[in-house]
């Protein structure tokens, strides 16, 4: 039997697929939300490092800064509706 489709129309709907349909979806956002709390992790370390580091925070944290900032822009929430639909 073949994967669900994650979007399912008239055409290429069946019930019985259904509950495969939705847990496929309910995967995708925790995955999502997964990464979006390890780059909550990482900027409260980065906080605690700019405390604890005090005025040498510019050399003593940059390794967590520079990945904090290549992570950030990249971990969204966006669910499943705006993937990009098969065609």
């Amino acid at each position: 039997m073949n994967d669900p489709k994650l979007f399912a129309n008239r055409e290429n709907f069946n019930y019985a697929d259904r509950q495969k349909i939705l847990d496929e979806r309910n995967k995708i956002v925790r995955e999502q939300w997964i990464k979006l709390m390890e780059t909550r992790i990482l900027r409260e370390k980065l906080e605690e490092c700019y405390l604890r580091e005090g005025v040498n925070h510019l050399e003593n944290c940059r390794e967590l800064a520079l990945r904090y900032l290549d992570e950030f822009p990249k971990n969204r929430v966006e669910g499943w509706y705006k993937m990009k639909k098969p065609e």
